[in-house]
């Protein structure tokens, strides 16, 4: 359950939710997306509500949900599909989106026959598909092991200057928060409420060697007692 909160961000925010398990973060997520009917106060998108804003915003889960029987590029191609576009146009889209994600010699692959990583970019280049306002992120990240989810924190910050969108992301990592947004949201639950937000002043693009940098550690260490201080008693 949420309560009180209120947030804004501006067109070109970067903003990640953390908060112990069960605050609320992918509730929030849901909302925007117009999947969760808000039981009191209201959500603006775009200057509209999320039902009807829903054409420029997508969800990208922490499960890459690829179908298992469509190729790499027919799995991007769906919800052009679904839209309506034609073939020609949704081909020449899966392509450029696989060429920004850097799987283009992977289009004609079935989702077995890639890694846990690759997958992620293909739920991300199907998402930038349909070129989102806002993309919403549900611990895209998390089943992979650090290396892995390094590199790709680097990559959806690439891909974010060749493509912009606003984000929201859920995360459970700290230095994954710090490194990707413009600002953090420090959520505390029973019941989810805006414990703490913290804006971010590293310039865009990011470098993975920002992440060596003292004043990387510095705000790193802050936000971590943030999350600490939400934290429920062991």
């Amino acid at each position: 359950m949420l309560d009180d909160i209120t947030l804004a961000a501006g067109p070109g925010e970067f903003v990640s939710f953390i908060g112990p398990s069960g605050c609320g973060k992918s509730t929030l997520l849901r909302l925007i997306a117009g999947l969760t009917p808000t039981s009191a106060g209201s959500i603006v998108v775009g200057g509209t509500n999320p039902e009807d804003a829903r054409q420029g915003v997508f969800l990208v889960f922490q499960d890459a949900n690829l179908l298992p029987w469509r190729r790499v590029a027919a799995n991007v191609e769906l919800p052009l599909m679904l839209r309506g576009d034609s073939r020609d146009s949704r081909r020449s889209r899966a392509k450029d989106m696989l060429a920004l994600v850097g799987l283009a010699e992977a289009a004609g692959k079935f989702p077995w026959q890639l890694s846990g990583g690759m997958k992620m970019r293909v739920s991300i280049a199907r998402a930038l598909s349909v070129a989102p306002r806002i993309l919403l992120l549900d611990e895209p990240f998390g089943a992979l092991d650090e290396m892995t989810r390094d590199r790709l924190n680097e990559d959806l910050l690439a891909i974010r200057e060749r493509d912009p969108f606003t984000a929201f992301f859920v995360t459970h990592s700290v230095a994954e928060a710090v490194f990707l947004s413009t600002r953090v949201v420090v959520l505390s639950a029973n019941p989810g409420r805006v414990a703490r937000m913290i804006d971010v002043p590293f310039a865009y693009p990011r470098a993975a060697e920002l992440r060596e940098t003292p004043e990387f550690l510095e705000l790193l260490a802050e936000t971590s007692r943030a999350l600490r201080a939400v934290l429920p008693p062991t």
